[in-house]
């Protein structure tokens, strides 16, 4: 049984969430990486990983919601 294609909007909102997923992962490894602030000892230090999925979990949401929002704000404009 195919279930159906999602609607057009619906199709656009999810694009532009998962790129802003995307961007939030890629800034969190990079702020990871460059052991920013001591941000990566204080995460390797972390036993239970909690404080790492925070980190992501919120950043991701924050960066999806963003993208979202501002697709959702360059809807009306004609100028391309």
């Amino acid at each position: 049984m195919k279930l159906p294609d999602p609607p057009k909007l619906v199709r656009f909102l999810l694009f532009h969430i998962a790129n802003g997923i995307a961007i939030g992962v890629v800034f969190v490894l990079a702020i990871i990486w460059s052991n920013f602030l001591g941000v990566g000892d204080m995460l390797a230090r972390d036993e239970s990983g909690i404080a790492t999925f925070i980190l992501f979990f919120q950043t991701c949401l924050t960066f999806g919601g963003v993208s979202a929002a501002i697709a959702v704000m360059h809807l009306g404009d004609d100028d391309k």
